[in-house]
């Protein structure tokens, strides 16, 4: 009696489920295994965002972002990336990272704003965390923060 009990929840329980596994899977917590956060990045708990889907939704409609918590933007080319913050309801810093893995750039974003924030040369990857994150963390400006792929 008591297993037909637990079925019977279980089947009317698998739609949420199934939704929370789609949830789940959104932004990945492993990055690739070529790419390694390194220093101080390596205490941040990180979401991947690696394809257009994840990299538009990014942060938004988050009210909180805690303080050991960040999102590593991979693109797919290097180039001068731009970043925003409409519907993003924190206010954050973004750090633009060079291919080779260094920080070449810091721009405070403030909430639902349409400012861009536009890197200044050609960047693989971007790091967003809650505002005044590097500089807490004592990250400058050419700090080696990503282990990256050898170069093809």
């Amino acid at each position: 009696m008591l297993r037909a009990v637990f079925e019977l929840n279980m089947m009317r329980r698998w739609p949420f489920y199934a939704l929370m596994g789609f949830v789940l899977l959104g932004c990945q917590l492993t990055p690739s295994p070529q790419l390694k956060p390194m220093g101080e990045l390596t205490k941040l708990q990180l979401e991947w965002a690696d394809t257009p889907q994840e990299r538009m939704r990014g942060l938004m409609e988050r009210s909180h972002l805690p303080e050991n918590a960040g999102m590593i933007f991979v693109f797919e080319s290097a180039k001068p990336q731009c970043f925003w913050m409409k519907n993003t309801l924190i206010p954050l810093s973004v750090g633009f990272i060079n291919p080779q893995g260094k920080l070449v750039q810091i721009e405070d974003m403030q909430p639902q704003t349409l400012d861009h924030h536009c890197a200044k040369e050609p960047v693989l990857y971007a790091l967003e965390v809650n505002q005044g994150w590097f500089e807490r963390h004592q990250v400058t400006l050419q700090s080696q923060v990503l282990q990256t792929p050898p170069a093809k």
